[in-house]
């Protein structure tokens, strides 16, 4: 049985229940807003019954980041990250701070908090691959940050911290730019495993797959 909220789910013209040997499968095509909210799946025999959930969310999927480690300046670092999100973005949040490290201990210093607006263009995938060049940092220094997003249905889950390193002295390169650009590709969604839940970030529109296995939530005699 399948449940959306606690409420009983029923095929329609977009959902469909089918079993395929030992998995059972919920598919919801054409996914509006009343789709998102909490799914289940219960399984039930004569040895007992057990329940899986997954969340079906709007929200962006968490910013991954994809620059390297250490700078190729002293005093600037270009950052890049990718979200996923099939409604426009419309708010970026990006934090950073330094780290004042010895020998003996770690410090963190206070927050830099960067309020960013994304080009208001729309793709027909939803994978954003953004850039920020983050100024005015310490020469061999270490630094952390953090990126947030928001669209029309809310801001998503804070990403993991990320580390940088300056240099103590500029490599030869091009003049780099303060730049946030915003390019789109691909056409997968993101499903992050966290403890017993599993939250699935997807497009508006399209055809969402649930596919849960029944072997594992079968009870077995101890």
């Amino acid at each position: 049985m399948w449940y959306q909220d606690s409420f009983l789910l029923h095929p329609n013209d977009r959902r469909t229940m089918d079993t395929r040997g030992e998995k059972h499968y919920l598919t919801v095509r054409n996914v509006r807003a009343s789709d998102f909210g909490n799914y289940s799946c219960v399984a039930e025999n004569s040895l007992g019954r057990a329940k899986k959930y997954i969340e079906v969310s709007g929200r962006p999927g968490p910013a991954q980041f994809h620059s390297p480690m250490y700078s190729r300046y002293r005093e600037m670092y270009n950052l890049t990250w990718s979200i996923e999100s099939f409604p426009l973005i419309e708010e970026i949040r990006l934090l950073y701070r330094k780290l004042m490290m010895n020998e003996s201990y770690q410090h963190p210093g206070r927050w830099h908090d960067i309020i960013l607006n994304p080009p208001s263009t729309r793709s027909e995938s939803f994978r954003h691959i953004m850039t920020y060049t983050i100024k005015g940092l310490d020469p061999n220094s270490v630094y952390e940050t953090i990126v947030q997003a928001k669209n029309r249905y809310g801001w998503n889950e804070v990403s993991d911290i990320f580390q940088f390193y300056t240099l103590s002295t500029d490599m030869p390169n091009e003049d780099v730019e303060q730049t946030l650009g915003s390019t789109a590709y691909g056409n997968n969604y993101r499903a992050l495993n966290r403890g017993s839940d599993l939250q699935c970030d997807l497009p508006l529109l399209g055809a969402i797959l649930l596919s849960l296995a029944a072997a594992i939530w079968r009870p077995v005699r101890q």
